[in-house]
């Protein structure tokens, strides 16, 4: 039995939980405000663990997502590939993005199928990440299937990022703030 047990217990403690991402590793950077911010490809995790993005987590857990929401949108998610450009020191950004993560956890989507990029107050990224995208707000979430652009949520919703995000997913018709 003791045998039994210290064969069992790695494995029983590889497959609890799922994997966690570690922060892409990055240089926080001056921002032309002198306000410190992140700069180039970041994920999640640092978002959550960085000091200059405190508010993520903070706003991250005030937000209440309906528990239906979302139920409607797995069909229309296999395929579905996003990139997230948004600026650490952006007001829009640090209300917007917590809450897209929110509906991104209720659909269980793919972290895999997300790029993220902190931009500068200019609107760059060291590495032109945005080069023929038009990103001229913040944030801009653009939506891909099959390698094509379907749809971008761009700095403010519509109705309510909940419902404009649902509408991109689907297919419906949907017209960004700046349109």
């Amino acid at each position: 039995m003791k045998t039994f047990f210290l064969i069992s217990l790695p494995l029983l403690m590889m497959s609890c939980g799922a994997p966690t991402q570690k922060p892409i590793a990055t240089n926080p950077t001056k921002a032309t405000s002198g306000e410190m911010i992140l700069l180039g490809k970041i994920n999640r995790a640092n978002l959550q663990t960085d000091a200059l993005t405190s508010w993520f987590n903070r706003e991250y857990e005030m937000i209440q997502v309906e528990s239906q929401w979302g139920s409607d949108l797995q069909d229309h998610l296999e395929g579905l590939e996003i990139k997230v450009f948004m600026g650490t020191w952006c007001e829009d950004s640090q209300r917007e993005i917590p809450h897209f993560f929110k509906l991104l956890d209720a659909l269980d989507f793919d972290q895999r199928q997300l790029e993220m990029y902190a931009m500068s107050e200019e609107k760059t990224t060291p590495h032109n990440f945005e080069k023929d995208l038009e990103i001229h707000h913040v944030p801009t979430i653009l939506f891909f299937k099959n390698g094509e652009e379907i749809n971008r949520f761009v700095e403010l919703p519509v109705s309510s990022l909940a419902t404009d995000i649902a509408k991109i997913i689907k297919g419906e018709t949907y017209r960004h703030a700046y349109e």
